[in-house]
């Protein structure tokens, strides 16, 4: 029973994933960096966050 209720689920279609893995290694795709908008200047953003000059809001 528990399972007709999560099969209709988007997570059971591998096709909702294939933007996060291409299926063709060839064609790499094109991740844009996460954009860091700080809300003070008591810390540094993480190391895999660019900063930016645009406003953010």
């Amino acid at each position: 029973m528990m399972g007709s209720m999560l099969g209709d689920l988007p997570s059971f279609d591998p096709h909702n994933f294939s933007q996060l893995r291409p299926s063709d290694p060839s064609n790499p795709s094109k991740v844009v960096p996460t954009t860091y908008c700080p809300t003070h200047s008591r810390t540094s953003p993480p190391p895999d966050q660019v900063e930016t000059e645009e406003s953010c809001y």
